[in-house]
């Protein structure tokens, strides 16, 4: 099996089902116009070495095994599992002879934003490996094979039909795993425990005030709370900081406005809720690996040879 980098800006033109992008480690996944889902079909043998993208990355086999390994731990993925990557996560994937499956990429903000969402956020974040022995992984496949249909059916609604399954799926796997952690928030909840109800309040407001100014003092006071209780309390529920959270929720929408707009960096900066653009550019690169401005730069190159194609 010929092992092979992911695609380069340099070669990029060579495939027609989509473009991979990196900068190092760091993927750049292209997305069609009007949408942040990207699937591809592959039944020949592949190799890519060790990436990460701000996407979750769905493997779905249809015949065969996947291997990837994440942080150190090697997982096969058999033709009647699925696994899920989370987002900014460094891992390899190869694919056997004789192996047959979709590779499915999509941006989870559209989903991480609705009420209720951070009930399941720590899960969301981890690796998901369904297996035969979890009660929701034949309907999870399912579910994803008739979003992939009608993926490569091109219907005019695709993005919501396609986040309308993720949604479904979502629910199903977030419900398992409420059910399977006795200190989830539901449960803190049926104690007559409030806590979840601020949290879910706080995330609620991030999600519509990211760009005005938000301390952790000012939202803490939204939680009613303390501020050291409160950041116990968010890391607790969702898995990460909150300034983690707020911090990667203002750079999800500047990406979203370097890709969709021709604004300015500094009206990017300033829209996404940083007030230093010093700040901005070197917080950016961290996350993404890149400036902003190569950023823009590497999709204003991708996205017109890529509907070419399409």
């Amino acid at each position: 099996m010929k092992k092979q980098r992911l695609i380069t800006p340099q070669n990029r033109s060579m495939f027609e089902s989509g473009y991979r992008v990196m900068q190092g480690e760091q993927e750049f996944v292209t997305y069609r116009e009007n949408s942040t889902i990207r699937v591809w079909y592959g039944a020949v043998p592949d190799s890519y070495s060790e990436h990460m993208h701000s996407s979750v990355e769905v493997i779905l086999p249809h015949q065969g095994e996947c291997f990837c390994t994440i942080n150190g731990v090697e997982y096969t993925v058999r033709d009647t599992e699925v696994m899920f990557i989370p987002p900014d996560t460094p891992h390899t994937l190869s694919m056997g002879e004789g192996s047959a499956r979709n590779l499915i990429l999509f941006d989870l903000e559209a989903l991480a934003g609705l009420r209720g969402f951070s009930a399941i956020q720590p899960m969301a974040q981890d690796v998901i490996h369904l297996t035969q022995e979890s009660a929701v992984c034949s309907e999870v496949r399912t579910l994803l094979f008739e979003m992939t249909n009608q993926y490569y059916a091109r219907p005019q609604l695709i993005n919501l039909i396609c986040y309308a399954y993720l949604l479904r799926i979502y629910v199903l796997m977030g419900t398992e795993y409420l059910s399977q952690h006795t200190d989830a928030p539901e449960v803190a909840q049926r104690r007559e425990d409030n806590s979840w109800g601020a949290i879910n309040r706080v995330v609620e407001y991030i999600n519509k005030s990211y760009a005005e100014p938000i301390t952790l003092d000012s939202i803490a006071s939204v939680a009613g709370f303390s501020k050291y209780y409160f950041s116990r309390l968010f890391t607790k529920y969702t898995g990460t900081s909150f300034s983690q959270y707020l911090l990667r929720k203002r750079i999800a929408v500047a990406s979203h406005l370097l890709c969709n707009t021709s604004l300015p960096i500094v009206q990017v900066s300033m829209q996404s809720g940083f007030s230093s653009l010093s700040t901005f550019n070197r917080t950016f690169k961290e996350i993404h690996g890149c400036t902003p401005t190569e950023y823009r730069a590497i999709y204003e190159k991708t996205q017109p040879a890529e509907h070419q194609h399409e």
